[in-house]
């Protein structure tokens, strides 16, 4: 079985995009559900009831986004309203490995340009991947304007830019 890449997975739903968040803590972070829902202050079977019926308050989605260590729910909601979602840049250096898994992906977003094209793809999907360029690009891009004035180090970085 093949590793996700969960820096380029992208929900189509608020209810896929909440699982997404489960799988990922379940598969990195050994996290159970019951752990979870302990971190946002509500009982596991609240949790397993706002993650069926995607019914989530408002006040809980951070808390749930910080404790599985990622934003899939905050992406779905920018991407539903044709918005992209860029990390505040925060002026470091970025580090090859960064720069040549970004050369990667945007390789393989032109390689799925050039399916569409022949028609071996879904519009949806490409259209998914090219977003997350986009937005992995903007970054990079903001990055470089503060590269001469870097910001203190005062929040951990984050791994899922």
């Amino acid at each position: 079985m093949s590793r996700r890449n969960w820096n380029n997975l992208v929900a189509r739903s608020l209810t896929e995009s909440l699982q997404l968040c489960k799988e990922f803590a379940m598969a990195n972070k050994q996290m159970s559900v019951p752990r979870i829902a302990d971190r946002i202050g509500t009982s596991p079977d609240m949790l397993y009831k706002h993650l069926g019926a995607a019914s989530m308050p408002a006040v809980m989605l951070i808390p749930y986004m910080e404790a599985t260590h990622r934003i899939y729910p905050l992406q779905y909601m920018a991407h539903s309203l044709n918005h992209l979602l860029v990390p505040m840049p925060r002026g470091r250096k970025a580090a090859h490995r960064t720069l040549i898994q970004l050369s990667q992906f945007c390789n393989a977003v032109m390689g799925q340009l050039l399916a569409l094209q022949s028609g071996e793809c879904q519009p949806q999907d490409v259209t998914d991947q090219l977003t997350l360029l986009m937005e992995n690009l903007a970054y990079h891009r903001l990055e470089a304007q503060k590269h001469d004035q870097p910001e203190l180090d005062l929040f951990p970085e984050r791994a899922d830019v």
